[in-house]
């Protein structure tokens, strides 16, 4: 369990509390006496009074108190509390992916920790966590990105646990960069076989490298190993952004090794980047058509569903997304619960957008209650978070310069 944080790291400075004053002030009291080590008498004070016990995060102190008591079954019910109060306690799912870890129940802890990162995917804690638990359970293009944005988003980077994965990351960064200068000189030498070897010591360096799982499967296939060329291929499409052109090989090449419920679905997916008329459109409308077949076999349908299900139960969110997709594809139906569970995972591998919209619409709102200050984390949020140039960027810097200077005019002159 090296690496993660089992315990609790929340403070009450990452709760919303705006507009419940009496409530704040209590739980201010209650995180006191929890944080001195009084841990029984901040019990107490919470179980003691309704108003603060049905607060969210007061369930989540409460279960802290509990795991102090070695308490672990009511500990647990008191974070599971806090989450049907409020979704977005995200601290809560923390601590129940703490204790599931804990037990050696990584999936679990896993799906909870992605709940977490679904509200906050800046936390470092959350980001640490999933990285070292996927490098556990031998995910290496998972925990590399995990890693990565542990370093990105770690506001305190003076701890001894930052600088040693930063060296970490720094020595295979420059493992990489080597073999990256190697294969550059094979590729002048025209040596495609000593290209293929410096790809795969790349990779099996640093995982988090797209290109190079496509330059090897354009490799392979140029060499018409189609089984590996598709290996490669896979790997890009199913867990970075992709073109319509590695789709487009992705498809072939699963029509080419036979596969082909693969090669309908992702004809059809590819199918609408096509400019009709073209050449390709025609090209790809006649596979889909060659292939509908595969339409009427109810049992090939049925195991796309079955893999999307154990892809679920083993964390490998990237490629249950992509099986619900084949399964949706190929009954022609729009299920609204599988819908619903390809877009959960979705958030899960990239929440960024997700919660930078969600941010984003929070800003009015709480400009209008003339609530600056917590206008201005909103802002710092987005802006750690958000892709550079863009327009919740642009605005959120922009609503962060206004709300500063009337936080300051109120401090110095009372305006």
């Amino acid at each position: 369990m090296e690496g993660i944080n089992l315990n609790s790291n929340t403070s009450l400075s990452d709760v919303d509390l705006s507009g419940e004053k009496a409530v704040s002030s209590k739980l201010t009291k209650a995180y006191e006496l929890y944080a001195s080590g009084q841990i029984q008498e901040a019990l107490n004070f919470i179980e003691n009074d309704q108003m603060v016990s049905g607060n969210a995060y007061a369930q989540v102190l409460t279960g802290n108190c509990y795991k102090k008591l070695g308490k672990t079954d009511i500990a647990l019910n008191h974070w599971k509390r806090a989450v049907d109060i409020s979704p977005l306690e995200y601290s809560a799912y923390i601590n129940i992916g703490n204790e599931l870890y804990s037990t050696g129940n990584l999936h679990e802890a896993i799906y909870n920790w992605h709940l977490a990162s679904s509200v906050y995917p800046e936390n470092s804690t959350i980001n640490l966590n999933l990285a070292v638990a996927y490098d556990k359970l031998g995910y290496r293009i998972q925990s590399t990105k995990y890693f990565e944005k542990y370093l990105k988003y770690t506001v305190n980077k003076n701890t001894p646990e930052y600088h040693k994965i930063k060296r970490g990351i720094a020595t295979l960064t420059a493992k990489t960069d080597f073999y990256l200068k190697k294969s550059e000189e094979y590729k002048q030498q025209k040596d495609l076989k000593r290209v293929a070897a410096t790809y795969l010591m790349l990779i099996s360096t640093y995982a988090n490298l797209p290109n190079i799982y496509i330059n090897l499967a354009n490799i392979f296939m140029f060499d018409k190993n189609y089984e590996k060329a598709l290996e490669f291929f896979r790997i890009a499409y199913i867990n970075f952004p992709y073109t319509p052109t590695t789709l487009m090989c992705t498809a072939n090449m699963h029509y080419v090794t036979g596969e082909k419920s693969y090669a309908y679905c992702y004809y059809k997916k590819v199918f609408e980047y096509l400019t009709e008329g073209t050449s390709h459109w025609f090209q790809v409308k006649a596979k889909i058509s060659e292939l509908s077949n595969v339409k009427s076999d109810s049992e090939l349908i049925e195991s796309h569903l079955q893999k999307a299900k154990t892809a679920e139960d083993l964390s490998q969110y990237e490629l249950a997304i992509d099986e619900y997709e084949n399964y949706l594809i190929l009954t022609e139906s729009e299920s609204p619960e599988i819908r619903q569970l390809i877009d959960k995972y979705k958030v899960f591998i990239n929440p960024e957008p997700f919660v930078v919209k969600v941010l984003y619409a929070q800003i009015p709102e709480l400009m209008q209650a003339k609530k600056l200050h917590a206008a201005v984390e909103v802002c710092d949020r987005i802006m750690t978070i958000a892709e550079p140039h863009t327009k919740e960027m642009i605005y959120a810097m922009k609503c962060k310069v206004e709300c500063k200077k009337v936080i300051i005019a109120r401090e110095q002159f009372g305006a």
